[in-house]
């Protein structure tokens, strides 16, 4: 079974996908924020906190993994945040923030994961998260700062891509709409859920592109939106 890095194990889509990896048989090493919430013990479940804008601490939780388990077959990088804002309201402080929360804590864990599995003859799989308003400039201009953010996210996995084209690495980027989680289910109480997608769905579609038949998909940005 694969050994899976998986940041933000603890969110509202980070534990439906560490349950499916966990039933599933794999050993899963989860990043959990510090201080927030935590995951319950289960076997093959190895937990750690960190603040994944600590360069330093990320390269050395990647040289934790490698010690134990001896590789990484795969990289889920799921932490992320979310703004709102026009360009007109958006100051570069607001893209700063954004840059941090979604393409920094990427960035830093994607790094030194690539470079272990550019050492290893199986490669690697990363799958990233990226978001319909990097993709969509009218869904972008109310919401400037997350998607210039997402934008950079989704430009790091074609270049994971082309430089693992030749050492058996693939990133896919799955592009959600809204995500039903309680925390959106409580920020949008007029919305109908039944048009989101479901963080169970995502957790079937990642074991389908990372374990499953959709391996042999290579530079897939998949548009998972269902209804919304």
């Amino acid at each position: 079974m694969a050994i899976v890095l998986l940041t933000g194990g603890a969110g509202g889509l980070g534990r439906s996908i560490t349950q499916n990896l966990l039933k599933s048989g794999h050993t899963v090493i989860a990043t959990l924020e510090p201080g927030g919430h935590a995951l319950e013990s289960q076997p093959n479940l190895f937990t750690h906190e960190l603040d994944l804008t600590d360069e330093v601490g990320c390269q050395a939780l990647v040289q934790q993994v490698v010690a134990k388990h001896g590789r990484i077959d795969a990289a889920i990088l799921l932490v992320g945040g979310f703004a709102m804002g026009s360009i007109s309201e958006t100051g570069f402080a607001d893209i700063e923030k954004m840059f941090h929360l979604n393409f920094q804590t990427t960035y830093q864990v994607a790094r030194p994961v690539f470079e272990q599995m550019s050492q290893q003859p199986e490669g690697g799989r990363f799958v990233l998260i990226g978001a319909r308003p990097a993709l969509v400039a009218s869904a972008g201009k109310h919401m400037v700062a997350y998607a210039l953010s997402k934008s950079l996210v989704i430009q790091l996995s074609e270049i994971l891509n082309a430089e693992g084209k030749d050492k058996n690495i693939v990133s896919t980027v799955l592009v959600p709409s809204t995500i039903d989680t309680p925390v959106n289910r409580k920020a949008m109480p007029d919305a109908d859920p039944a048009n989101w997608v479901k963080p169970e769905d995502i957790a079937e579609l990642i074991d389908f592109v990372t374990f499953g038949p959709g391996k042999m998909l290579r530079e897939s940005v998949l548009k998972v939106y269902n209804k919304a």
